[in-house]
């Protein structure tokens, strides 16, 4: 029996992978908000809790899906010690188990989710850590890869490297395409516009690296139309992380040499 800690983007996804498994059953949802857990845990056929007292020590396997900040503060109200138990995050280290559980690891899925998304088709690469063996990770391991069809067994280290270039590529370059969207809206056009140069650049890096798959103004020094770019903003903060990023692709040109 599985305990879900979490109602949130992440919860929803492995409760999705979970539904219906007989080997893996969901038998209790936690979360802050009874109407969360509730809503989660009806589509599994769950019970639901709001408090961490009341959770099933009958359980097998705890999944806590929860932000950074709340892990400590729940696994601090659970009053027995869990036989094993798993987090979700990309930064921290899973000896942050290690007082409440007596196997620990980490189920780190490597993708973006929004739980208001299908998510059915995800290809979610999905990174474990463990430091124990035996029967305890054998169940581990089976539960990663009930969850995902790709799963990378790595270390702490390189989990928090992941997690740091998953924020470059993906938390990063969201927050430009909203400065992009920005931009067409208050010139009378839509983001459906970019979205087969999107697609195309990151199809390119199918074929070939990042480095060599550069094009633009900075990479061919256009100086000219990256001063009328820049001009033509009007909004000191995009200015500069336009004259940063233009540096930067400016200097990885330069290493490429």
């Amino acid at each position: 029996m599985v305990c879900l800690l979490g109602s949130g983007n992440v919860a929803t996804w492995m409760a999705d992978r979970l539904r219906g498994r007989r080997d893996f059953p969901v038998t209790q949802v936690y979360s802050r908000q009874m109407a969360h857990a509730r809503a989660l845990a009806d589509t599994l056929g769950a019970d639901a809790v709001d408090n961490p007292k009341q959770i099933d020590s009958a359980c097998q396997i705890f999944i806590f899906a929860l932000s950074d900040d709340a892990l400590p503060q729940v696994l601090s109200q659970i009053p027995f010690k869990m036989t094993l138990a798993v987090h979700t995050a990309g930064s921290v280290p899973q000896d942050v188990l290690a007082p409440y559980a007596e196997h620990y690891g980490v189920l780190y899925p490597l993708q973006t989710f929004s739980k208001d998304a299908d998510m059915s088709q995800l290809i979610v690469p999905l990174c474990v850590e463990d430091a124990f063996a035996g029967a305890q990770r054998d169940v581990l391991h089976g539960l990663a890869h009930t969850l995902s069809d790709t799963v990378r067994v790595m270390d702490s280290r390189q989990r928090f490297y992941a997690h740091v270039a998953s924020v470059f590529a993906c938390n990063f370059s969201n927050a430009l395409y909203t400065v992009a969207d920005e931009i067409l809206q208050q010139h009378d056009m839509r983001m459906e516009l970019l979205m087969p140069l999107l697609k195309q650049t990151v199809a390119k890096l199918d074929e070939m690296p990042p480095r060599e798959a550069q094009t633009g103004p900075a990479k061919r020094r256009d100086t000219s139309v990256m001063r009328r770019h820049v001009e033509a903003l009007n909004q000191p903060q995009w200015e500069e992380i336009y004259r940063v990023m233009s540096d930067l692709i400016i200097s990885q040109q330069r290493e490429n040499i």
